[in-house]
């Protein structure tokens, strides 16, 4: 039986244990853990990878914060609004902008947009992809947030048995790491909060669905980024907002089996190019006229206008058509009035 099928079996127990974890810690998800210094990546961003600086936090060593790029952020909702940074600047939000992303049957999910003051002068990013097909199982992952890390090796004793695990530091930091889906059609009950997500496993080295940096997250990786990378193209896929474990262990410890969750941003795509993008960012043909986007569409004067059609005034964007006839008319005018001349001097 392989780890994907075990995993679905073991969902609903695993589901109950996150939300009562979640009553007691919001944010359950803060820097990557790493089961040793061998598997840790030794350099400070992956390679040929583009968007590190898009993964940001909020001020004051908070929680981790996804900037959209067009002047909007993304984060985990229980980490909430608040002032962000961005190429080394502090950006205050528009505290009336926050919009929590809300599933079919009208449930609130674990999400949330929110819009940077709309004065600020803000780096220029591009706006950031999000994957339209959902997560497979088997997937490889990268993994971005600013939570704890791994301190040291630890013993403790579960109903007799010895088990080990990982202990946090007490503080985070930016770290990138990588782990496979094991399954990407997850339901995750949070309190207050449904989310659809996805579950990622945390393996052993060397284990068969072991990733080159297998990484799993903690506290302040909340409102974290997994990236995925098909057909040569980087996107975000997901967006880590919990953990669980499948046995007892001390607080702020981690051990192999736990599952890190993240919010399935395929399924929650559409609503937040409703709130973040105009129609010439949205990767979508909106006018039908075959070209999609500034600055693939004429009609987009840039990436912020709000809509892809011309919706200038009839008479500026026919001016030509409006001249040419306005000649024709003219002549035929001036023609037919040299005729009645002619005809009266006869």
């Amino acid at each position: 039986m392989t780890r994907f099928t075990s995993t679905r079996q073991n969902a609903r127990r695993v589901l109950i244990l996150i939300s009562t974890i979640l009553l007691f810690i919001p944010s359950s998800a803060d820097a990557l853990i790493f089961a040793s210094p061998e598997i840790e990546p030794h350099s400070e961003t992956p390679d040929d990878f583009p968007y590190w600086e898009h993964v940001t936090q909020r001020r004051y060593d908070g929680p981790t914060v996804i900037y959209l790029g067009s002047g909007w952020a993304m984060t985990a909702r229980h980490v909430g609004i608040g002032e962000i940074i961005l190429g080394g600047e502090i950006f205050l939000p528009n505290f009336g902008s926050a919009r929590t992303l809300m599933n079919v049957n009208g449930t609130p999910a674990d999400i949330m947009v929110f819009q940077l003051a709309l004065d600020a002068d803000l780096p220029n990013m591009s706006p950031l992809p999000l994957a339209q097909k959902p997560p497979r199982g088997g997937e490889e992952v990268l993994l971005i947030g600013f939570g704890r890390e791994r301190a040291k090796v630890i013993e403790w004793s579960d109903g007799g048995r010895t088990r080990f695990g990982f202990e946090w530091t007490k503080s985070g930091s930016k770290r990138w790491g990588t782990n496979r889906i094991t399954s990407g059609h997850e339901v995750l009950p949070q309190g207050d909060w449904t989310t659809r997500s996805m579950a990622l496993l945390f393996d052993p080295p060397r284990s068969r669905n072991a990733t080159r940096h297998e990484s799993h997250a903690a506290v302040g990786d909340s409102g974290g980024a997994a990236f995925v990378r098909r057909d040569g193209a980087w996107m975000l896929i997901g967006m880590m907002t919990s953990i669980s474990s499948m046995s007892a262990r001390p607080e702020r410890t981690s051990q192999y089996g736990d599952t890190t969750y993240a919010a399935d941003i395929t399924h929650y795509r559409s609503e937040i190019f409703r709130w973040t993008r105009s129609q010439c960012a949205n990767e979508e043909d909106d006018d039908g006229d075959g070209k999609i986007d500034f600055p693939l569409d004429p009609d987009c004067a840039s990436a912020t206008d709000r809509y892809e059609r011309d919706l200038r005034p009839l008479a500026l964007r026919n001016a030509w058509m409006i001249g040419l006839v306005g000649a024709g008319v003219t002549g035929l005018w001036f023609w037919r009035s040299r005729s009645q001349t002619r005809q009266l001097g006869s």
